[in-house]
């Protein structure tokens, strides 16, 4: 069976269920909501290269939320669509589906079954905007998770989740990370990789709003069209989290990890994440946050990535908000020994309520892509107006 023909039978079950529970209004189980987004985009690099062509398009994508909850179970789905056209710029037209359904069944208390299904757009490269139509591609990810929880009399708590995955995509054009330090070019290539992971969590109270923590995150993928690139991945993390402070949000952590390649040499890395967060009473927020961790993209290309980001935000009142966000990233692969590569960008952003369910935004965002891995440098400027409608 097709994943659009799994998630329409998903999405037709769960229609069904929802419309059963409310003929017999049984404390209104169900939830419906739908939205829409409209934008109008202009873009000086829509093409991610440095060939200077600018585009002018819009963005249209409904969707609607459908939600069913009983007393051991809870079924959701996400209905909708991504139309963008440009003008004179036909190439970059492009239709995506987005949905998304997931089931989550409770077997005993604390441990329950979790099966969900995304059939969505995903940016093909890291280093480039995540919601550039020219770095989409369809996919499809079916996930099978198993999850336990439980806290202790001694307030400890315990967590662990254990998934499989399987995802694939489209085929399209993309460039694979080889030795000597250079890459090289992949036609038609198609994602399809198998993941197992298991993710475990222990937390313990230490002190007033404060709990320190282990987490160990462990998974191994081999793909499909890229067997050289198949490995296995170790995490290993220490932290603290406290709201000791007044208005502040402080969560830190380090560790070790380990990518273990089959054909290539092993990297193992520091590892460690950090955010702040402060709130102030005069309606600002302050975000800070750094990391340097594992990455990887579906095409099977793995780096260590190096970022900072930052941002500020200004809510006047309840209906109006001005936000300024940066960020700065290095990837980097010592398994290839391929030449590093560094992205950056800044974003403004001034959105209002302006009609009940209604909001406007204006957005400018500059990206830069540059570093030694030449091929992919690019400078982008993009201006989008967005209305946001939620029932």
């Amino acid at each position: 069976m097709t994943p659009r023909i799994w998630v329409a039978v998903v999405l037709g079950v769960l229609i069904g269920l929802i419309s059963e529970a409310a003929a017999e209004d049984q404390e209104k189980p169900y939830t419906w909501h739908p939205s829409m987004q409209i934008t109008l985009v202009g873009d000086d690099q829509p093409y991610l290269d440095e060939k200077n062509d600018g585009a002018v398009g819009a963005w249209f994508s409904p969707q609607i939320d459908l939600g069913l909850r009983g007393d051991f179970y809870e079924l959701s789905a996400e209905l909708g669509g991504d139309i963008r056209r440009y003008v004179d710029e036909k190439s970059l037209s492009e239709e995506f589906f987005r949905i998304r359904a997931n089931g989550e069944i409770g077997i005993l208390p604390g441990l329950s079954v979790v099966v969900s299904e995304a059939f969505v757009p995903l940016p093909e490269w890291i280093a480039a905007p995540g919601d550039a139509t020219r770095n989409l591609n369809q996919t499809n990810q079916l996930d099978v998770e198993i999850r336990y929880w439980r806290e202790h009399p001694s307030h400890r708590e315990l967590s662990m989740t254990f998934r499989g995955t399987h995802f694939t995509g489209e085929r399209f054009n993309t460039f694979l990370l080889t030795d000597g330090g250079g890459v090289v070019s992949q036609t038609d290539f198609e994602p399809d990789h198998w993941e197992g992971a298991a993710d475990i969590e222990l937390q313990t109270p230490f002190g007033e709003r404060t709990s320190l923590y282990l987490r160990s995150d462990l998974r191994y993928r081999t793909f499909s069209e890229s067997a050289v690139a198949d490995h296995g991945e170790v995490t290993v993390l220490a932290g603290m989290r406290t709201r000791r402070f007044r208005n502040i949000e402080i969560d830190v952590a380090a560790g070790w990890g380990l990518i273990s390649f089959e054909s290539r040499d092993d990297v193992q890395r520091f590892v460690g994440e950090g955010s702040l967060r402060y709130r102030l009473p005069n309606g600002w927020t302050w975000r800070l946050s750094a990391a340097n961790r594992f990455v990887s993209d579906y095409s099977g290309n793995n780096f260590v990535e190096t970022t900072g980001r930052m941002g500020i935000e200004k809510y006047f009142g309840e209906l109006i908000s001005v936000s300024l966000a940066g960020f700065a990233s290095g990837l980097e692969n010592d398994a290839w020994d391929t030449d590093d590569n560094f992205f950056a960008g800044a974003e403004f952003r001034l959105r209002g309520r302006i009609a009940p369910h209604t909001d406007l935004a204006l957005t400018y965002r500059y990206w830069r892509n540059a570093g030694d891995l030449s091929f992919d440098d690019f400078e982008q400027n993009r201006v989008a107006i967005e209305l946001f409608y939620r029932r």
